[in-house]
């Protein structure tokens, strides 16, 4: 009988974790394993790998619940749902804390939780007493996951624990060249992108701002939808520049439009990792990325970072990269491939 694996996520709408849960199922099923793929909100944005088992466990109906007693009541109905639906899994990996809230008080064998950000960068301003006391009660009930080592090494610093191990955001390199060949975009000339969710994390207002001061040629694409995109609309419209910045909206397959583009840029103030630059470079597409706590320097040459929240910097690199043209010699580390994570998270079955 093949080992089951379940992969517990919020929503599958689009962004770096949810991708890197359809990135990951897919690897375990051409392993050889039984991937399932658990989610908590009715919402399917992106296409699902072939032969990847989807599963809605309702959460909404567990919101009327008060807190303190939520994720018990909420985790007993997870487990059932699992062994009914699926049986006794060999491996849960949890992902994001609405997740990790509930998971956290599972009873199903071989739970672990994967950490998607620094967490103190995540729940910066908000780090009193008692927010601590609820994180510790969630990342302490679990051996975790960090998606980089810079995620990982945070995580220890903040909890005093070592009970986190490092698994990096994979990609699947050869599904990547495939989809960047499904279209061609509709963009007028040369231009530059950026492809992630409009928040407040991924700094769209430091971009476009830096973007304005370079004063370049190429156009400027914002890949993603969200909570800040019609700030960021109004924000390029009051520096005069709406005509060369380009939003495309939420896009399934985003692959085409780094490809095709001169320049990848991430101008985030946080990242676990940018799963972002490492599709860039698969794709041969340059990548400038500002200096976040953990990732980008984990894979990129200190001449493609700027620093973090600094218009100024990145405008000259954006300048640079314009007038200059990009020495791309940065060959994927075998760390960062499919085959490598998928290993080392089925080591986690094996290891129980």
């Amino acid at each position: 009988m093949k080992k089951k694996v379940i992969l517990a996520i919020f929503t599958l709408q689009g962004n770096g974790a949810e991708r890197f849960a359809l990135t990951l199922a897919k690897g375990i099923n051409d392993a050889g394993y039984e991937a399932h793929i658990i989610y908590f909100k009715d919402i399917i944005d992106l296409p699902i790998p072939e032969g990847v088992k989807t599963h809605f466990f309702n959460y909404q109906k567990f919101r009327a619940i008060p807190k303190f007693m939520r994720a018990n009541i909420a985790a007993k109905a997870f487990d059932k749902f699992i062994l009914n639906e699926i049986g006794t899994p060999d491996l849960v990996l949890s992902n994001l804390f609405p997740v990790d809230f509930v998971l956290c008080k599972s009873k199903l064998p071989n739970v672990h939780l994967v950490i998607h950000n620094t967490t103190s960068q995540e729940y910066a301003g908000r780090l009193d007493n008692k927010m601590m006391k609820q994180l510790k009660k969630v990342y302490l009930a679990k051996p975790c996951v960090g998606v980089s080592q810079g995620v990982t090494d945070d995580f220890k610093q903040l909890f005093e624990t070592e009970n986190i191990s490092t698994i990096y955001n994979p990609i699947d390199v050869e599904s990547i060249l495939k989809s960047a060949e499904e279209y061609i975009p509709d963009v007028d000339g040369p231009y530059i992108v950026n492809v992630g969710k409009f928040k407040q994390q991924k700094r769209h207002d430091i971009l476009i701002k830096a973007y304005a001061q370079a004063n370049i040629d190429e156009k400027l694409v914002l890949v993603g939808t969200g909570e800040l995109m019609e700030q960021s609309k109004q924000l390029a419209k009051e520096l005069e520049i709406e005509h060369k910045v380009i939003f495309t909206g939420f896009k399934k397959n985003p692959y085409p439009y780094i490809k095709h583009a001169k320049l990848m840029v991430v101008s985030s103030d946080f990242e676990g990792f940018s799963i972002a630059i490492l599709e860039g470079l698969a794709l041969g597409t340059p990548v400038i990325s500002t200096d976040c706590p953990s990732g980008p320097r984990e894979v990129l040459p200190s001449q493609y970072l700027v620093s973090v929240g600094d218009s100024d910097h990145l405008a000259e690199k954006l300048k640079y990269f314009s007038q200059n043209k990009c020495l791309l010699d940065n060959p994927l580390n075998e760390k960062f491939l499919i085959h490598t994570a998928i290993k080392s998270y089925l080591d986690l079955i094996n290891m129980n």
